[in-house]
């Protein structure tokens, strides 16, 4: 009986250790963010409205990029989610230069950018559900005045996307790019309902109002120009629906100004 009872504590010890190591391997685990090996953060003081950025396995580059774009890059979210930070979020800009101890990914780079954002500027937050507005792109009426591209049709202008203030000009766009498109311009959740399959070259122009903040940052030369709402129906038969989406705030609750020194 004496052998049988020490056998048990034997191995009830041992499960705790074991117990014990697996926590604390978990613990190593969940606090072991990634991060770059190396991160220049500079201020950028420029005039130049340009954003840029380049990668390379071992190495990320931001250039005049406001730290609201770094977060949204870093933590996946569009412009209408995060909420609660100060003006200068969007005003201020930075450049960085970082290097990795080796090859990695997009995605991992970006988490390391997270990392980087928290320690560095302080950044803390807490996300919550909220309904917003946004809208549905449908079909106006008198039906879609949009020019498919067949397949095998030859064009001279490549696939892709021109964006200025109250402009947008597509050649080859997948409707499923509009979501991503006009939830940009309108900062806005925003949803597709066409039905529409195939690949398509249009050119929409209207005049922004302060409801779209992501539309450009100058006045169109046509003050005449008419509203999007306007402007979708009789330039591309299309219209927009209002409807309410249930979507998770990144909401800001400290973020400091000045970052801690490279």
């Amino acid at each position: 009986m004496k052998e049988a009872f020490t056998t048990i504590v034997t191995h009830r010890f041992a499960i705790v250790l074991l117990s014990a190591a697996l926590y604390a391997q978990a613990q190593q685990t969940e606090v072991a963010a990634p991060r770059f090996a190396a991160a220049s953060l500079k201020a950028n003081t420029s005039i130049h409205n340009g954003m840029g950025n380049k990668f390379d396995p071992g190495m990320a580059r931001w250039t005049n990029t406001p730290l609201q774009n770094l977060i949204e890059g870093a933590y996946r979210l569009r412009d209408y989610q995060v909420v609660g930070g100060p003006n200068w979020l969007r005003s201020d800009k930075w450049d960085i230069d970082a290097k990795t101890d080796g090859p990695t990914t997009f995605t991992q780079k970006f988490q390391m950018l997270r990392t980087l954002i928290v320690e560095r500027f302080g950044l803390k937050f807490h996300r919550e559900i909220k309904d917003i507005p946004g809208y549905v792109l449908a079909i106006a009426k008198n039906g879609p005045k949009l020019h498919e591209v067949k397949e095998g049709e030859v064009s001279s202008i490549p696939a892709g996307t021109t964006i200025q203030s109250g402009l947008i000009i597509g050649h080859q766009v997948h409707m499923m790019d509009w979501v991503s498109l006009f939830a940009s311009v309108l900062g806005c959740p925003f949803e597709d309902n066409t039905g529409l399959t195939g690949k398509y070259d249009f050119k929409l122009e209207w005049l922004p109002d302060e409801s779209q903040p992501n539309s450009g940052s100058e006045t169109p030369a046509d003050p005449n120009r008419p509203s999007i709402f306007a402007a979708l129906q009789e330039q591309l038969g299309l219209k927009l629906e209002v409807k309410k989406f249930s979507v998770e705030m990144f909401v800001i609750d400290h973020v400091d100004r000045a970052p801690t020194a490279n």
